[in-house]
């Protein structure tokens, strides 16, 4: 099996659709780690795939002020001129008081190459994140700013949302249909079975326009 960088590997898993990957992992007999589906796509009609970089935030109780807030949450602005081309930056929060991310934040996360983001928790600034074009998979809206009452606790280690444990370097794949986290380890093995898997699907997608019923393609081709 051939080693391949992360930009190829992004690149390839790239107009694939997230149900062909997740029965490539199947097939291989890996789990599917879909995170919940409570997380919705601000943009619909966008999807994403790119490499995992964590974040995981918690609400400052009680709060502080402002001055002291922006100490507190400098940490977390400089994340930012770390995220490198093909990043998704996973961020999972504690609370529901604040919004966890916003548009300005999202310029500087796409201008240092992010291709969208993962937050398990508040967006706010939506309209401008729309404007932007970043595509963000969010649990809900606060408008509420963050500053003074939330702060990073930890950048680049695992972080659980849900089920699924995400580690820094997994790859993220994410369509209308959610969110699939792919092992790094297993990146390769995934994407080759899946380009397999979305050329038969062409094949059998041809037959079934031409009559033949499922169960046919079934046996044909060994998918459906």
């Amino acid at each position: 099996m051939s080693e391949l960088s992360d930009s190829e590997i992004c690149a390839r898993f790239r107009g694939m659709y997230v149900p062909a990957i997740s029965d490539a992992m199947y097939e291989l007999g890996m789990p599917e780690p879909v995170l919940p589906s409570a997380l919705r796509p601000l943009l619909p009609d966008r999807s994403f795939v790119g490499v995992a970089f964590t974040v995981e935030g918690a609400e400052i109780v009680p709060a502080v002020s402002w001055d002291e807030g922006k100490q507190r949450i400098a940490s977390y602005l400089e994340v930012f001129s770390m995220l490198r081309p093909d990043s998704v930056m996973v961020s999972k929060n504690t609370g529901d008081f604040v919004g966890h991310f916003g548009e300005l934040t999202g310029n500087s996360a796409l201008e240092h190459g992010c291709v969208g983001v993962v937050l398990d928790g508040n967006l706010r600034d939506t309209a401008g994140l729309r404007d932007i074009g970043l595509q963000v998979y969010y649990r809900d809206v606060n408008p509420r700013s963050g500053m003074g009452r939330w702060e990073m606790v930890a950048h680049q280690q695992p972080v659980r949302i849900g089920e699924v444990t995400v580690h820094p370097g997994d790859i993220v794949v994410a369509d209308f249909d959610g969110v699939l986290i792919v092992p790094r380890a297993d990146a390769v093995a995934v994407l080759e079975r899946a380009e397999e898997i979305v050329n038969i699907e062409r094949h059998v997608r041809d037959d079934m326009r031409l009559g033949m019923s499922p169960l046919e393609g079934l046996a044909k081709h060994g998918h459906i």
